[in-house]
């Protein structure tokens, strides 16, 4: 049928094809006392047969060398003498019989149960490493057992590999192998025959079987031979002649690129790659000498994987150990530290909390002071006697009708400008004068050298006498300030913040006004621009508020610990309201305003957040640390709070009361943390120190222990590589094909006959 259509099939398909198709049916021959069952093969020289010896019942296999020429019985008796000298080696198929002088002549020997190599990679296409390495071991000893009985292979492939019952290798086909004498040439199997054996003129050499060998390496691992290709293997079929076949064959074997499968295969290691790289080399000077080179590198690379973990347990273990012993002492060491350094600092913020009490108490009693000053001041007899003269006068009292609205005591409105004239007259009163000297009086004590002002206010809030001690010029006799804290003792000044106007009451009469001695809020100096506070006690006559005496304070005068920027104290306002958490008082404030005479208007922002006002705490950092100017104090403080009080001076006392109060203002005594923890650290870096000693010296014993273990297994292996390499010189097998006389070259027709038909078989 003309439309029917076969299936596709590759050269080597249809090559094996046609063999099977002409293979024979029936035996060359019969030979006496063998059963001769099936046909296993046949070559370039005869047909292998299956059989069984009848006498044991053995299976056998017989090799007739079917080629009716002269040449048979030469062939014949060049492979039998080599079967005949490798009788008992496990590694090589052993003869059992020869017929000479039948017709086909042959030889018997053993039936291998498993058939070849290259069945079995028909069967797998591939080994895994380990299997392959394994079988290469064998091969490799197999060979290195020919060799030392000078005899080289010549034609090694998967073929003529043998695989016993139990998978064992052994070498098979030795029509082409080469006494370590004879210098006929002999031509393998392409892509597993070296470029310099594809050559009529080539002498036979060990390095043939080495390139053989690393060929048979690598198609066990990959399914198929170096540099084996469609193109290449089509190209070849095209040469027609032997010679130009080899030629071609020599010449794209080394134009082509060096094969790397092998190498991209998972769990093939360098070594084991560079052994076959090393095997099929071009270049003979660049492949391994013999295989017993290639024997002893791949047990050097089973010797390195056997000693590899030893030496990364070697290295690992003992670093684990010391990283395991390591970890233990550094944590010891950083409990330790910790420990210490937490002992160091409890007791430094304990020493911080005695220094900020003292502070504290020093700044109570300034406080006291001045409150006590105030209170003799408004219940001293002649003060009062003065007092009461000025605020009885009729033209005086008259002038204060237009004083008593806070929102006149400046502007440029008609009416500000009216009062402002007014109040030049009442400065000029005499009587008003005279009451103005009890201050300057009072102002000269030394006691009171701090103050910055004094003054009284009528019950009104009308500031009737004042004495300034600061650099401040500016005028408020005659100004109202009812509405100020250290008057109302409210907890901030009564301003709107709309409108920036004063909500004092309409009706003076019924003005909030202070009843015990007060401490007020703090408010800024207009002359350094610094914070300042206000001491103030009542005026009472006659049983009745008349008005209020009181003194300022610039900030900075209270508290004078150190000016040092490791331990220092500040003063806070700890009252709640806009001003919480100002910083009232700092040693960076005093530099400030001795170098530049006033402080920035940008000091009067920093501040603490309230909820770091409570404890003390190992963990303090100051917000003026942050300023420009601030560097020296940008560091981890340790701090301390106490609450500045004062004494109950005016006031009066219930029996279960404490006889001091709580002024609101908030000492702060901080320390810097690295000078605190300083003899830890040290004590911690030469800890740090001896343990890195102690580590390296450990490393270095560990190390130099390992270093003289690799050097005693180098110097072993040395010496054995020498004793292995001049066991294998001794006998001669090594020196194959280097110089020895072409005298036994057979006749070249014989010659040229025998490896055409080798290469038109086996390429």
């Amino acid at each position: 049928m003309t439309g029917d259509r076969t299936e596709y099939q590759s050269t080597s398909q249809i090559s094996k094809g046609k063999k099977l198709s002409l293979r024979s049916t029936r035996p060359p021959a019969q030979i006496p006392g063998y059963a001769i069952q099936k046909m296993l093969g046949s070559g370039a020289f005869g047909e292998v047969w299956a059989g069984v010896d009848q006498k044991t019942g053995r299976r056998v296999a017989i090799k007739f060398y079917t080629r009716r020429s002269s040449l048979d019985v030469t062939l014949l008796s060049s492979e039998v003498e080599k079967l005949v000298f490798l009788a008992a080696d496990r590694y090589v198929v052993q003869l059992l019989d020869v017929g000479w002088d039948a017709s086909p002549p042959y030889y018997v020997m053993d039936y291998i149960d498993n058939g070849s190599l290259e069945d079995e990679l028909a069967r797998v296409e591939s080994f895994d490493v380990a299997q392959a390495v394994e079988l290469f071991d064998e091969i490799c000893v197999g060979l290195m057992h020919l060799h030392g009985k000078g005899i080289l292979h010549c034609d090694l492939k998967p073929g003529n590999v043998l695989l016993d019952q139990d998978l064992k290798p052994r070498l098979a086909d030795f029509g082409q192998s080469r006494l370590s004498h004879e210098q006929s040439p002999s031509l393998g199997t392409l892509y597993y025959m070296a470029p310099e054996q594809a050559d009529l003129d080539a002498v036979p050499d060990a390095r043939w079987d080495v390139y053989a060998l690393g060929a048979l390496l690598y198609t066990m691992l990959t399914g198929s031979p170096p540099y084996r290709n469609e193109n290449l293997s089509s190209s070849l079929e095209t040469k027609a002649d032997v010679a130009e076949r080899l030629k071609f064959y020599r010449e794209e074997i080394a134009r082509a690129d060096r094969p790397n499968e092998h190498r991209l295969l998972s769990g093939v290691d360098r070594e084991l790659a560079d052994i076959i790289d090393r095997c099929i080399a071009i270049d003979p000077k660049k492949r391994f000498s013999s295989v017993q080179s290639v024997y002893y590198a791949l047990k050097q690379r089973e010797l390195a994987h056997t000693r590899r973990p030893l030496i990364v347990l070697g290295i690992l273990g003992p670093l684990m150990l010391l990283a395991i012993v390591g970890g233990f002492g550094y944590k010891l060491y950083a409990d330790a530290i910790q420990k210490t350094d937490g002992a160091v600092t409890d007791k430094a913020i304990e020493s911080n909390e005695w220094v900020a009490k003292f502070a504290a108490a020093n700044a109570g009693e300034q406080i006291d002071n001045y409150i006590q000053a105030v209170v003799q001041l408004s219940s001293d007899e002649d003060f009062e006697n003065k007092f009461r003269k000025v605020i009885e006068d009729d033209d005086i009292e008259t002038l204060r009708e237009s004083f008593r609205d806070p929102n006149y005591n400046s502007g440029d409105d008609t009416q500000s400008v009216l009062i402002a004239q007014k109040r030049v007259a009442f400065i000029e009163k005499e009587i008003r004068k005279n009451l103005e000297q009890e201050l300057t009086e009072i102002n000269r004590e030394p006691r009171y050298s701090l103050a910055a002002s004094w003054f009284i206010c009528d019950k009104y809030g009308t500031q009737l006498a004042a004495k300034y001690n600061t650099q401040e010029k500016r005028n408020t006799r005659g100004k109202n300030y009812s509405y100020r804290t250290y008057f109302t003792g409210r907890e901030r000044d009564m301003v709107d913040p709309e409108t920036a106007r004063f909500t004092v009451d309409v009706d003076p009469e019924k003005r909030e006004h202070i009843v015990n001695p007060h401490v007020s809020t703090i408010f800024k100096s207009t002359g350094v621009n610094t914070w300042k506070i206000a001491f103030s006690a009542p005026i009472i006559l006659d049983g009745e508020f008349a008005g209020i005496v009181a003194v300022t304070v610039e900030m900075g005068s209270f508290i004078d610990f150190s000016n040092r920027n490791d331990h220092y104290v500040m003063l806070v306002d700890n009252r709640r309201g806009e001003h919480q958490g100002i910083i009232l008082e700092h040693p960076l404030f005093d530099q400030i305003k001795e170098a530049e005479g006033e402080l920035p208007q940008r000091f009067s922002n920093y501040h603490l957040a309230p909820e770091k006002l409570a404890t003390s705490t190992s963990e303090f950092y100051d917000p003026l640390g942050q300023d420009s100017a601030g560097d020296p104090y940008d560091h981890r403080y340790l701090a301390a709070f106490t609450s500045v009080r004062r004494s109950k001076i005016g006031c009066e006392l219930d029996e279960e009361e404490s006889d001091t109060m709580d002024t609101g203002l908030l000492v702060v005594a901080v320390e810097r943390y690295d000078q605190v923890s300083r003899p830890v650290q040290d004590l911690g870096k030469r800890l740090w120190w001896l343990s890195l000693a102690a580590i390296a010296t450990i490393i270095t014993l560990v190390f130099g222990l390992w270093m003289f273990l690799m050097r005693v297994i180098n110097r072993n292996r040395k010496r054995h590589s020498r004793a292995f390499t001049a066991s294998t010189e001794s006998n001669g097998s090594l020196v194959m094909g280097s110089g020895l006389g072409r005298s036994d070259l057979p006749p070249t027709e014989h010659r040229q006959t025998s490896m055409e038909e080798k290469t038109s078989t086996e390429s």
